[in-house]
């Protein structure tokens, strides 16, 4: 307990989850004396970034069932009562990590020994007589270099001669050396490449000892580049604390199980330059995507579909059944299920994202998500905000009559304050509401050894799996690789995620799809190298 620490606050804030950050940051911002505080040791609560080590140890976290916090004891004034909080780490079920490489590197192949050197070795010196000498076992001396002959040779010359052949055969040898490496290191490469197939093998341990060079995200968030959020980081300031690289591919899979992956043409030269659609399907393409820039404008066209399906507004504009596939599954992201209105909205905000910072509408943050929350918190204590981590809270202060909260306890020491600010995750569950509202999301992280669709240059991917025969639920994939900062060199991070309750099995049909586990080099498939699977509860619907 540190007794330097004010007790009297404005706003307590309980956790530095993203939308907490934002509140605090908020907070601080107008003025209000803040307190923001977390049991952790580490920034993001749900929303945190890992090292490889780190995510070890968070999974160590939610599986192991933590001790029970003792409510604590304070005096409390007439009215007032102590309510335990939530663990947030009850958020969390079915988490598995797995290794599917060996603990330590495998042993390199041993190399063919060198041919042996002849027991005699034969020199013949030819004298004034022309006989020879027979000399038996290795010779003493190592055989004559270039720049020895040229010593030599230099001996019998005048000086001015001598001094013009000691640079001319300098300068033959230097020109000759470089040659002798460079056979010598590509004959080297291409023998590592050749054994390890063209790919590196890795193993735990290499991968725990470049554990700092990862960062994980536990929840992955894209923003669209004219978005409500980036706009609050520009007019906030707070973009100066984050950087972003811009997503420079989306993906469809068309075609069912046998099917294939796209890339899902975003702008204009997009549309016309790719064979993923006829010549008549990109002016109708054109057509409907300029409509969709100002749908609001043309209200006429509307009225009658408005309480329709969006495919049935799509039909009605002479779109192909290969075109409802683009516009439903990798732009609008909506599913063949949505409303006209829904369809339209999200088909918008694609649209309107576009080329402000790249060929596609989305940005993610370099050094993963985890930097969002950490940026709100950067401004908030620029504001004075106060920031404790490892601080945990054992209960509220709840006054019963007026039904408000007037602090907190934590390790013994009460905390006033006119707000309090927290997460469902943290909340009571007796004050959340039983109406069914929380949903539970199914993910996954994997390490791969390559991208689900190569390219010559890096990309960051997205990819959204519709709901089709053998795979119930749409699943968004988002692959992202070492040029964000996620992973080290000749590794890819795949995030996928989508609503459900048992991770595996619900995501099982599209790892199988796109990934393996076996170490086969004829797959064109990514090899997974580690993967960590959970399920956690979304209380975003409250």
């Amino acid at each position: 307990m540190d007794d330097d620490l004010p007790t009297q606050y404005e706003v307590i804030v309980v956790g530095t989850g993203l939308v907490e950050c934002v509140v605090a940051a908020a907070a601080a911002r107008v003025g209000k004396k803040v307190l923001h505080i977390d049991k952790n040791d580490y920034y993001g609560v749900q929303w945190a970034s890992f090292t490889l080590k780190g995510a070890q140890q968070w999974v160590d976290e939610v599986t192991t069932t933590p001790a029970p916090t003792p409510p604590g004891d304070c005096e409390l004034e007439e009215g007032e009562q102590l309510v335990g909080v939530a663990n947030p780490s009850e958020d969390y079920s079915g988490v598995r990590q797995t290794w599917h490489v060996p603990k330590e590197p495998l042993p390199s192949p041993s190399p063919e020994p060198a041919a042996a050197a002849p027991v005699e070795q034969v020199v013949k010196e030819e004298g004034s007589g022309g006989e020879s000498t027979q000399v038996t076992g290795t010779p003493d001396t190592p055989p004559a270099t270039p720049q020895d002959t040229a010593q030599d040779a230099v001996q019998a010359m005048p000086q001015d001669t001598a001094q013009d052949a000691v640079e001319a055969t300098a300068q033959g040898v230097a020109q000759e050396m470089p040659q002798a490496d460079q056979t010598q290191d590509s004959t080297t490469m291409k023998s590592e490449k050749e054994e390890s197939g063209g790919k590196k093998e890795w193993s735990q341990e290499e991968l725990l000892n470049l554990s700092r060079k990862f960062n994980l995200d536990l929840a992955p968030k894209l923003l669209y580049s004219q978005g409500p959020m980036v706009e609050l980081l520009i007019s906030s300031n707070i973009a100066r604390y984050v950087e972003f690289k811009c997503i420079s591919r989306v993906l469809t899979w068309l075609g069912g199980d046998e099917g294939n992956l796209l890339v899902v043409p975003c702008s204009r030269s997009d549309v016309f330059t790719t064979s993923a659609v006829t010549l008549v399907e990109k002016r109708l393409l054109m057509k409907f995507l300029e409509f969709c820039h100002q749908y609001d404008r043309h209200p006429e066209q509307l009225e009658e579909h408005l309480d329709k399906p969006f495919v049935d507004f799509l039909r009605s504009k002479k779109l192909t059944d290969n075109l409802i596939h683009f516009v439903t599954e990798a732009i609008g992201m909506v599913g063949e299920g949505a409303g006209c209105k829904e369809g339209l909205e999200r088909t918008r905000a694609f649209l309107t994202s576009l080329g402000r910072y790249g060929t596609t509408p989305f940005l993610f943050s370099m050094y993963g998500s985890g930097e969002l929350p950490q940026a709100f918190c950067r401004l908030c204590a620029v504001f004075e905000g106060i920031y404790i981590l490892r601080k945990p809270v054992s209960s509220l202060v709840v006054h019963s009559p007026s039904h408000t909260c007037r602090g907190l306890l934590s390790e013994g020491q009460r905390f006033t304050c006119n707000h309090l600010v927290m997460s469902a995750s943290h909340a009571p569950r007796d004050y959340l509401p039983r109406d069914g509202s929380t949903q539970g999301v199914s993910r996954a992280v994997f390490l791969t050894d390559r991208s689900i669709l190569p390219h010559e240059k890096e990309q960051l991917t997205l990819l959204r799996v519709p709901a089709k025969e053998g795979n119930p639920i749409p699943v968004t994939v988002l692959e992202v690789g070492p040029g964000t900062h996620v992973c080290p060199k000749d590794l890819y991070c795949v995030h996928m995620t989508c609503q459900g309750t048992d991770a595996e099995s619900d995501l099982r049909v599209v790892v199988e799809r796109l990934l393996t586990t076996e170490a086969d080099d004829t797959s064109s498939k990514p090899r997974i190298v580690w993967s960590l699977y959970f399920n956690q509860v979304d209380h975003s619907g409250m």
